[in-house]
């Protein structure tokens, strides 16, 4: 029956549930706990001493740390390093921009191979400046700046002299001026008076009657101009010079404006005018 119920008899019994002790259920505590046993009371969870200097609740009091794997990691980098340092300085210093080259010679060849040798040199740098030069033709190399043998680094530029060929100047004009007067205007613009011929003209004797090459061409600078100076007017016929001696004779005529050619007959022992004979400007005399 029922707790507490009569039951025949008169003796009344009672059931009673099973007692138990109480029991507290802890909730999970930020710190580990230890638990104790029942001894026939409530059990209490009691916070485990913590590690000294901790701040960390969860963490445990003894911790391991895999320190000598990382240590030798770190070594092997940085040997890593050290060796990779190593080898670009050698590279800076030796081969690379902070090495140094000898400028190789170059002096006669044309432009594009002279490039090519001084790529071969490890120097890529490479300019050109065109510059007159009275020897050296058109397009030749004629040095470099550095010089041959200088020794630069690769990253320096290095310039090819190239020569255009003679400095162009022009011939200034001389015609009417006396000999000595032309020979000075050539000489300040550059040039040279070249060979004098005596010619018959109007003009009066030692004036520049004509010149070679003609005024306002573009001549090479230090050339030479030749000049033609007059002798004065010439006569209308050649002075009679038969009978003369050939060193006499030859003055006479060019004196007066003729040109002497000279035939020897018989091998001219004697030296002397056998006849003359007049084609133009030109007299031929026939010598003994």
């Amino acid at each position: 029956g029922a707790a507490g119920s009569p039951v025949p008899g008169g003796t009344r019994t009672e059931v009673l549930g099973r007692q138990q002790a109480p029991t507290e259920t802890l909730r999970r505590h930020e710190d580990p706990t230890e638990a104790l046993r029942p001894a026939g009371a409530a059990t209490e969870a009691l916070p485990a001493p913590r590690p000294a200097g901790s701040s960390d609740p969860w963490r445990p009091a003894i911790e391991l740390r895999p320190r000598r794997p990382l240590r030798a990691a770190a070594h092997l980098a940085l040997a890593a390093l050290a060796v990779a340092a190593a080898a670009f300085l050698g590279w800076l210093i030796g081969t690379g921009p902070g090495g140094t080259v000898s400028v190789p010679e170059v002096r006669g060849t044309g432009p594009e191979l002279a490039q090519q040798y001084l790529a071969g040199a490890g120097l890529r740098n490479v300019a050109v400046h065109e510059t007159p030069d009275p020897a050296a033709p058109a397009g030749t190399v004629i040095g470099t700046d550095p010089a041959a043998s200088a020794t630069v680094r690769p990253a320096e530029q290095v310039v090819l002299l190239v020569s255009t060929g003679p400095e162009q100047v022009t011939a200034p004009d001389v015609v009417g001026m006396s000999a000595e007067d032309a020979a000075a205007r050539l000489g300040d613009a550059d040039l040279a008076a070249g060979a004098r011929t005596a010619v018959s003209d109007d003009a009066a004797a030692g004036t520049v009657v004509g010149q070679h090459p003609e005024a306002g061409t573009e001549v090479a600078a230090g050339s030479a101009v030749d000049l033609a100076v007059s002798r004065g007017p010439r006569a209308e016929s050649a002075p009679d010079v038969v009978g003369r001696p050939v060193g006499e004779a030859v003055p006479a005529l060019e004196e007066a404006g003729f040109t002497a050619r000279v035939e020897e007959s018989f091998g001219a022992p004697f030296g002397y005018v056998l006849s003359q004979t007049t084609d133009g400007a030109e007299v031929v005399l026939t010598v003994l």
